[in-house]
């Protein structure tokens, strides 16, 4: 599901390239850093009321970037080649630093892979197979 280019793409599939990586994570952190104000600017209220509201809305904000961001980790590593679940190694210390070099430095595959054609737009939904 693509909603904009920067951010909400949830799609596993296809690849992203570099620029559209950073530009989702800029865009999450922005957005983020806009409702935890609006939550602050709130919170000096009474307990409940607007600012339980916007504490939920804050979580699903989170919620969703830690899913829309996965996403994107999973086209990063197609569009260098690799598999998607190396994700997994980003939540282990020391570990983490080889496929943080893969996933957000390392240039992108040339050529088509198993993934699919490279991207040469900013975001390309992957093509349907028939």
């Amino acid at each position: 599901m693509k909603v904009t280019n920067y951010f909400l793409n949830f799609d596993f599939g296809g690849r992203a390239r570099r620029s559209h990586y950073w530009a989702n994570l800029a865009c999450w952190i922005g957005a983020l850093l806009v409702f935890a104000v609006i939550g602050m600017a709130v919170a000096p209220e009474p307990e409940g009321g607007a600012s339980g509201v916007l504490s939920l809305l804050l979580g699903v904000g989170v919620v969703g970037a830690m899913v829309d961001n996965m996403a994107m980790v999973f086209r990063r590593a197609h569009d260098t080649g690799k598999s998607g679940w190396i994700w997994l190694l980003l939540l282990i210390p020391l570990i983490n630093l080889l496929p943080f070099y893969w996933l957000m430095i390392e240039d992108s595959q040339q050529g088509p892979n198993k993934y699919g054609p490279p991207v040469k737009q900013f975001y390309q939904a992957p093509a349907a197979t028939a």
